[in-house]
């Protein structure tokens, strides 16, 4: 059975300065809090919708 050889990648992505992938970083993890907060308050609305009481 012959042996895998490992990938080789293309060409290596250049090298940014550590000012911009900390902004780049911050501006993902922005991203993502927006989604979930977002998730959040449409099934709280939908809770509210269908939740029985007053």
């Amino acid at each position: 059975m012959p042996t895998r050889k490992a990938r080789k990648s293309g060409q290596p992505s250049p090298t940014r300065a550590p000012a911009e992938l900390e902004a780049e970083c911050a501006i993902q993890i922005r991203r993502i809090g927006d989604k979930l907060n977002f998730r959040q308050k449409l099934l709280n609305l939908i809770a509210k919708l269908f939740r029985s009481g007053t």
